[in-house]
């Protein structure tokens, strides 16, 4: 009798624990070289959405990064495959890639485009976008926010090529961008994919062109026409490379919460947002302007905003030199949607908390009009009252200004 209830005792205890096992998994801190690279780095794996879609469950797939995985061939062949091989699950995408974009712009927007959509599996691809961005502390805040929304969520790195990538591949190196985009795969244990890898194989076995035009192309493979963008058989690259590193963790960790360590820095993104022009207070002559294309900010971007797109829900604009708006917020870094234009056509004087005016340029690297978003310098975390007055405007230019990007921790 005493041994029979010391055996329940001991099944109860062991059966608990596996119940725990199945709730919660410890996030594991990984020691891959951050300065090198390799095709698949596993890590704590993607075993929530293998479960979901043997189970044959509802499977949200979401992207988040640049024009490569915005109008990229890439996302929507992958997307094919894993329909093809679980026919069982019903899968669905949700795009909220933007081209031009950075992980600092995909910090504060990615509640509103993305997680606003529950998605149950992530794909983030930044390297080619300044991955590494603020040291990497931009990319970083993406992970806290995917699992405060949902624990389950599973996520994936996954670096696209650009062709001043190549020497550093070659050696076996990561990317300067991607080695500030490593240690945080590392810290979180996140599965990291290196599609250029595969690509610069290619290239150093003679069976690819990276660019058109670089030299013989018959019987090669074109990879791209501008060094970046990858044309069909590129994106097959990128597929196949995904798909076999997805085969090859298809069963690899323990389903179960992921929990969220401490940063692995001071002051990353984690607590970044948009927050609507509507916040501001304007001086009087100021206009609504109309975006005409009707984007919601909370949409899924899928086949809406080609891509271009970085104002949504409201903007404001004035042609009057000396306007201004005041704009309270919380937070250590304050940035600005805006119509960029050439250096020099406007200029905005920027006063935070009765400090010394700052002149800055609301410019686009391009030197071409940009709807794009700029990043005040970085000041220590609080709440703060921020003053911008127009001082400069070029002929026939206009300062409009969309939603504000605030970063907090």
């Amino acid at each position: 009798m005493k041994n029979t209830i010391i055996a329940t005792f001991i099944l109860a205890l062991f059966s608990i624990n596996s119940i725990h096992a199945q709730v919660s998994k410890t996030t594991t801190p990984h020691n891959f070289d951050p300065t090198k690279t390799e095709e698949l780095r596993i890590r704590n794996g993607l075993p929530n959405f293998f479960q979901k879609l043997k189970a044959g469950e509802d499977v949200k797939v979401g992207y988040i990064g640049g024009s490569i995985t915005n109008g990229g061939l890439w996302r929507s062949k992958s997307l094919k495959w894993l329909k093809n091989e679980y026919p069982k699950a019903n899968i669905t995408q949700i795009n909220a890639a933007i081209g031009g974009t950075g992980p600092e712009y995909g910090a504060c927007r990615i509640n509103n485009h993305l997680l606003i959509h529950k998605p149950d599996m992530v794909f983030i691809e930044y390297r080619v976008n300044n991955g590494g961005a603020y040291k990497g502390r931009a990319l970083e805040g993406l992970i806290p926010q995917i699992w405060k929304e949902n624990p389950n969520t599973e996520i994936c790195i996954v670096y696209t090529i650009s062709k001043g990538m190549i020497a550093d591949i070659q050696k076996g190196n990561q990317t300067n961008a991607g080695k500030n985009m490593e240690p945080v795969a590392n810290h979180y244990g996140i599965t990291s994919i290196d599609f250029g890898v595969e690509v610069v194989k290619l290239l150093n076995e003679d069976k690819l062109v990276f660019k058109k035009g670089d030299g013989p192309a018959n019987g090669k493979i074109i990879f791209t026409k501008d060094g970046t963008h990858p044309l069909e058989a590129g994106h097959d690259i990128y597929r196949d490379v995904l798909v076999r590193s997805l085969k090859k963790i298809e069963n690899y960790g323990t389903p179960g919460k992921n929990v969220i360590p401490a940063p692995s820095q001071k002051n990353i993104f984690s607590g970044a947002s948009m927050v609507s022009v509507s916040k501001a207070k304007f001086s009087s002559n100021w206009e609504k302007v109309d975006l005409s294309n009707d984007i919601d900010i909370n949409d899924d971007l899928t086949d809406k905003n080609g891509g271009k797109r970085t104002l949504f829900d409201k903007a404001m604009k004035t042609t009057i030199i000396g306007e201004s708006f005041t704009f309270k917020w919380d937070g250590f870094m304050l940035g600005l949607t805006a119509q960029l234009e050439a250096k020099g056509d406007i200029q905005v004087e920027v006063t935070t908390d009765g400090d010394t005016p700052r002149l800055v340029d609301i410019k686009s690297r391009s030197g071409k009009p940009q709807s794009k978003y700029i990043f005040l310098n970085e000041i220590k975390a609080g709440s703060h009252t921020t003053t911008i007055k127009l001082v400069k405007l070029a002929p026939g230019k206009e300062f409009q200004i969309g939603q504000f990007l605030v970063v907090a921790e």
